[in-house]
């Protein structure tokens, strides 16, 4: 019994690994336990505007996925509490983007990111197409939400 209970606490605190369904030079699709997900806006209340942003995190690699457009900062919280929502019961955060693009992080980038982000060496960003969770989908366009149809976010598959 004692075993079990180490094993299962071994097992509890392993970091979990990023499942990428699909990943090509103009799209992925990366799946990531919710605790490693982070959804916030970048307030800029001189000018009233917001991006919503998704990051993922995954030991030195920050996935984060932003909208293609700035929004006010008050629709901006509330299409977080709409994406939150969705993430609350689940233990899952599916996120679609396009146009993904990889670099290293240098010291002066990893500052613009919250924790865990912060820590990581490589960045992989990609424009936000939408989130999966719990059975659920919510999309920057709606009919991006209309699987398998829309899978490729209006991005042509590569063969």
């Amino acid at each position: 019994m004692k075993l079990l209970l180490s094993f299962q606490f071994l097992i509890l605190a392993l970091p979990a690994f990023a499942l990428i369904h699909k990943r090509t030079q103009y799209f992925i699709d990366i799946e990531l336990p919710k605790n490693q997900a982070l959804i916030d806006c970048s307030d800029h209340p001189e000018n009233n505007t917001s991006y919503l942003g998704f990051d993922l995190h995954e030991q030195n690699v920050c996935y984060s996925f932003y909208y293609r457009r700035p929004m006010s900062v008050k629709m901006c919280h509330e299409q977080k509490k709409e994406y939150m929502k969705i993430i609350k019961k689940g233990q899952l955060v599916r996120i679609v983007g396009i146009k993904p693009e990889i670099e290293l992080m240098k010291d002066s980038e990893r500052m613009k990111f919250s924790a865990p982000c912060n820590k990581a060496k490589k960045l992989v960003w990609a424009t936000f197409i939408r989130l999966q969770a719990n059975n659920r989908c919510k999309a920057y366009f709606a009919d991006d939400c209309e699987l398998p149809k829309n899978y490729w976010g209006g991005v042509i598959p590569e063969k």
